[in-house]
């Protein structure tokens, strides 16, 4: 039977962002390519951490805004501040190695299963996969899930169909 790993599940096209680029650069970055992680990589490729929408918000956001599940709510009564011109200057001279979070992936041949109690542990919506150290994909808790409603519903083959 054919194994059932992540690499048939994840995304081979992976927005992910160099370890040089600064917080502006994650943000405008998050915002145009329309996701929420972007895995941190060196110069030759090689995973070196991730950073998250969450992350890149909370750079710009009061702390207290984790508190709160509903920041509709907030910004109608302006507890949400403008961006200030220290906040940008800030934000285009921290680089994003700086505040990324921790290494966290997955080699292409790990089980969906183990991928999934991964992201649980570490809170993860998106996981990094690796091939040899570099990035070669990303996967989500939606290609997870895709992962077992295929193989609970796969139709069985009938001897003579190809």
């Amino acid at each position: 039977m054919k194994q059932n790993y992540v690499k048939l599940w994840m995304k081979k096209r992976v927005v992910s962002i160099n370890q040089d680029a600064t917080v502006m650069d994650a943000a405008e970055m998050l915002s145009e390519k329309k996701v929420g992680t972007l895995p941190v990589v060196d110069d030759q490729d090689k995973l070196v951490g991730h950073t998250t929408m969450k992350d890149v918000l909370g750079f710009f956001l009061p702390d207290f805004l984790e508190l709160f599940n509903d920041i509709d709510f907030l910004k109608d009564f302006g507890a949400l501040r403008e961006v200030s011109a220290e906040d940008l200057e800030k934000a285009t001279s921290t680089k994003i190695i700086d505040m990324m979070q921790e290494l966290i992936s997955v080699p292409e041949d790990t089980s969906p299963i183990r991928a999934l109690s991964i992201m649980e542990t570490h809170g993860l919506a998106d996981l990094p996969v690796v091939k040899d150290e570099k990035l070669v994909g990303i996967v989500s808790r939606v290609d997870i899930g895709r992962a077992f409603l295929a193989k609970r519903f796969a139709k069985p083959k009938l001897k003579g169909n190809k």
